[in-house]
């Protein structure tokens, strides 16, 4: 039996049998046993690199969600490229946890619209999105051969406007794509599925833009920056 048609993805959103546009990713990221940096999730390619700071949730529906300047502000622990979370939450449970495995739709959405004014084809960018998210869509190509294959994980590959990446059919608001960049790969952003980890590489026009967006928490990462160990 054939597999058949993903159907319901994103406006103007197709899957692709052709994984070629992100050979230069496959290619470029850093390979265990130094994966564990922000060269093993964002090509060390780029002249800047920043981390965007996931916002967390209590355990209950319709908690508040904290920002964590919100948070290093009433904890005294200052943001920097080495701050993990749980020391900025000092062992309290007040402020929650962020969600494993993507970022939150609305900080997809801003930095879409930040990133769109950095590239000349934000008509044209291509998504990885997880075989393991277990979706009607991604179960439905279980069986093709087509992935991208990076360290420890293979994505289905996906193209789109850069203005759908807020708007993947994760099925849930806080899954995104865990790697997404514009055609002429101006900057690539990258997602950790076994955590709340993003980051993005780009020029230093770009990333200024990420670390300055007042709907961004954002902080500057080099490729050599350790990722944070604390989620589990």
């Amino acid at each position: 039996m054939q597999p058949r048609e993903p159907v319901d993805w994103a406006p103007g959103m197709s899957v692709l049998a052709d994984t070629s546009p992100a050979a230069w990713v496959e290619a470029a990221l850093t390979p265990a046993p130094s994966s564990w940096t922000v060269a093993g999730l964002v090509p060390p390619v780029f002249d800047a690199y920043a981390r965007v700071l996931p916002p967390s949730y209590g355990d209950e529906e319709g908690e508040p969600r904290h920002r964590w300047p919100e948070i290093a502000a009433a904890t005294g622990v200052p943001l920097t490229a080495a701050t993990r979370f749980d020391d900025l939450v000092a062992g309290s449970r007040r402020w929650g946890r962020p969600c494993d495995g993507g970022l939150d739709a609305r900080e997809t959405a801003a930095l879409a619209r930040v990133l769109s004014a950095f590239t000349g084809t934000p008509a044209e960018a291509y998504f990885c999105l997880w075989e393991g998210f277990g979706l009607e869509e991604t179960e439905a190509w279980a069986e093709r051969p087509m992935r991208v294959e990076v360290p420890y994980r293979a994505y289905h590959l996906l193209t789109g406007p850069v203005a759908a990446a807020p708007v993947l059919p994760t099925g849930v608001p806080w899954r995104c794509a865990s790697l997404w960049w514009p055609a002429d790969r101006a900057w690539l952003v990258a997602t950790e599925i076994d955590g709340y980890l993003t980051y993005v590489g780009g020029d230093r026009a770009a990333i200024d833009a990420v670390l300055t967006a007042p709907d961004l928490d954002a902080v500057a990462v080099d490729p050599s920056t350790p990722l944070d160990p604390s989620y589990g």
